[in-house]
């Protein structure tokens, strides 16, 4: 990777799935900004965006974190 990269010139804050754990939802998987959690009978994969979760698919739940 060359020092100049945009992949290294990207600050981003990290996901932070505690959030989604105060909503009630439990965290089963996070590759990078994508996050597959449930609560209940719903499961849905979320996307970490800027510095909050949003809803990208599944089953279930409306409502996002």
């Amino acid at each position: 990777m060359q020092p100049l990269s945009p992949l290294v010139l990207q600050d981003r804050p990290a996901p932070n799935v505690e959030l989604l754990r105060r909503h009630g939802w439990s965290v089963a998987n996070v590759t990078g900004s994508y996050c597959v959690a449930w609560r209940g009978r719903d499961e849905v994969v979320f996307e970490w965006r800027d510095t909050g979760w949003h809803r990208v698919g599944g089953r279930g739940a409306p409502d996002a974190a």
